[in-house]
């Protein structure tokens, strides 16, 4: 795990100050300085195109974990493997630009209103999808490198500070929302520029065409690997954004605006999740290759642990403190608190399987992880139409937190009679009943004082009170790195 926890602390420091650089644009500024229907349009662009770019990729981030490690040869660039994943970029553009043309309006129309935004705005979509296909490629090759830092810190440090310029920029009138939005889309074109710059730098990229025999070893199964993670990439994709797609269909731009920002409050609980996530998976593949299924064991155990930890504090932190977050957030965003539990949930769900997911993805299984994700798209789909005329953007929240119940059940069977990794332990519930007295003790806490001091006192008391409970019990064998990566 040495490497893996490494990068994993390296990512989770600029994640956490990608969190704070975050909430001042997100919680403060956004809702302050932009309309909800403003809010509502960043966000919905944002999620089409991350459903457009996931059909683009065309399966090819799920073949860099499968088969890289076959190309991996740095004196001679790898083989080529760049120019394979360069033309699968070109070549998934092309085929959304089709798409697009013939429709967008179709793709961005919503039930509940006609919004003279989306209609100004929504080409801004082609290049959203250009500059998220990129990134996604380009991201998880630096990854496979182990070089996944330079990802995480462009996009969670240097573009969250240019977004917090541009921000302040519109506040003080320097910019109108035009310019703004034409210049918060560029910007999200800088994190695949910088990282193909650097990897050009460090001799991992070159256009030399793909090595022959390998391709010819290994291109029908690379077909195969990429058609199926097409499908479970959408499916993940779905989950992640397609409440607030949904949102906007039946409840407009307002709406999605208001249940945006509060789903951001709600995923920082899988911060862990996703400083692990992308660096294990070329890692896991070479132990599949080599059956090593004792330190597969070993790995999972530890991703669950560490991940479920972190997240269950995280999580019950922000609930205990739900008066201070609307302190914080403007008071009509008060009607999206659920959304925040909800999509805490959620996300806590799925730190409950670890690394779980990349295990299954990585082995000769992968074609069940397929099926499972995009079976979890398919409940959001359901489920959101049940939900969300019920509802509202609660609804959607609540959606999201029942189809991760589904799939992360579904995947620890899979875990237990398929790979033979037995997903749960003892010390899992500990930690469920940590998080639970944890929380209860510090909401005794009611006293008349400043919301800002509130907040801190009960903060310090679930934080001393979690992790003395974690320490007496033994939980986490190595506490000391647990502490230092929170």
């Amino acid at each position: 795990m040495g490497t893996i926890a490494r990068q994993t602390i390296q990512n989770s420091f600029f994640s956490y100050l990608g969190v704070i650089l975050g909430g001042v644009n997100i919680a403060i500024l956004f809702p302050r300085i932009f309309s909800e229907e403003q809010v509502g349009l960043i966000n919905i662009l944002l999620a089409v195109s991350a459903i457009l770019a996931q059909f683009s990729t065309l399966g090819v981030n799920g073949v860099t974990n499968y088969f890289f490690h076959h190309f991996r040869e740095k004196a001679s660039r790898h083989k080529g493997y760049f120019s394979l994943i360069a033309a699968v970029v070109v070549v998934g553009f092309s085929l959304f630009l089709i798409v697009f043309g013939f429709f967008g309006d179709q793709i961005l129309s919503s039930r509940a209103e006609e919004s003279p935004l989306i209609g100004k705005y929504g080409f801004y979509v082609i290049p959203l999808t250009f500059f998220t296909l990129s990134f996604a490629v380009v991201d998880i090759y630096a990854a496979v490198l182990s070089k996944s830092v330079i990802g995480v810190f462009m996009q969670e440090f240097v573009l969250r500070i240019i977004n917090l310029g541009l921000s302040l920029l519109y506040l003080f009138n320097v910019l109108d929302f035009a310019s703004f939005l034409f210049l918060y889309v560029l910007a999200l074109g800088l994190p695949p520029l910088i990282i193909i710059l650097e990897l050009y730098r460090t001799g991992n990229i070159s256009l030399k065409r793909p090595d022959k025999e390998l391709l010819s070893i290994h291109g029908l199964k690379m077909i195969s690997v990429g058609a199926f993670y097409i499908l479970s990439g959408f499916g993940n994709m779905l989950i992640t954004y397609i409440d607030r797609y949904m949102i906007n269909f039946f409840l407009g731009l307002g709406a999605t605006g208001i249940y945006s920002i509060n789903n951001y409050v709600g995923t920082l609980v899988q911060i862990p999740r996703r400083a692990m996530g992308k660096i294990a998976a070329t890692f896991l593949a070479g132990l599949w290759t080599k059956n090593d299924r004792e330190q597969l064991q070993d790995i999972y155990q530890k991703s669950v642990l560490s991940q479920l930890a972190i997240g269950v504090l995280i999580f019950i932190g922000i609930w205990v403190n739900l008066d201070a977050v609307f302190h914080i957030l403007p008071s009509n965003y008060e009607s999206g608190k659920w959304v925040i539990f909800y999509i805490g949930l959620t996300n806590l769900l799925h730190c409950s399987i670890g690394l779980g997911g990349v295990i299954v993805v990585t082995s000769k299984h992968y074609k069940i992880n397929t099926y499972l994700t995009f079976l979890l798209g398919i409940l959001a789909i359901g489920t959101n139409l049940i939900f969300i005329p019920i509802w509202g953007i609660t609804g959607a929240a609540f959606a999201s937190a029942l189809s991760k119940l589904i799939y992360v059940a579904l995947n620890m069977v899979v875990l237990r009679y398929k790979l033979g990794i037995h997903p749960l332990r003892w010390s899992h519930l500990t930690i469920a009943i940590a998080g639970v007295l944890s929380f209860f003790i510090a909401s005794l806490i009611n006293i008349q004082i400043n919301w800002i001091l509130l907040l801190l006192i009960k903060s310090i008391t679930i934080s001393v009170t979690y992790l003395f409970i974690l320490k007496i019990f033994r939980v986490i064998p190595d506490f000391r790195r647990l502490i230092s990566s929170l």
